[in-house]
């Protein structure tokens, strides 16, 4: 019986000592109750106790996978950190989990092909980047998916 209340104190104080996290953000680092660098695995909640986002952070800085979510639970947002910086593919879905945006980032630059979709799965935006500059021919869609809009950043 013993050994049975030890292992259920020692869960509830793991539990607890993660999502109890004392982690401050500070001109854009993540520093410990002590005031050292973070190093570790992050989660944040919403006022209501729910998760709002979850990933690693080395030395202060969010690097990794991280994932964001909605109140009640739903994935909202994917992507990936390097530095601090967002970094590579990031998606994005509405709250009843239709994929509505797709975008790329090189160190926190924008860069490469953005999509956008509307919740019926309908694209509706198409823009491309390079690291950070509006670049080659956006294209806009309405709902009958007919071209609405075209505009060349090529000659900027």
């Amino acid at each position: 019986m013993k050994k049975i209340i030890l292992l259920f104190i020692v869960s509830l104080t793991l539990t607890f000592g993660v999502s109890a996290q004392n982690i401050i953000l500070k001109d854009g680092l993540y520093y410990s109750g002590n005031g050292s660098l973070y190093t570790g695995s992050y989660t944040a909640y919403l006022e209501s106790g729910n998760k709002k986002s979850v990933f690693d952070i080395t030395e202060g800085k969010a690097n990794g996978a991280v994932t964001y979510y909605y109140e009640n639970g739903a994935i909202m947002e994917t992507g990936a950190f390097a530095e601090n910086e967002k970094n590579g593919q990031w998606l994005r879905w509405d709250e009843a989990g239709h994929k509505i945006a797709e975008a790329y980032y090189v160190s926190g630059k924008k860069n490469g092909v953005w999509v956008v979709w509307d919740n019926t799965g309908m694209k509706r935006y198409e823009m491309i980047y390079a690291m950070g500059q509006k670049t080659d021919t956006w294209t806009m869609w309405d709902e009958n998916g007919k071209i609405s809009n075209i505009k060349n950043y090529n000659n900027l």
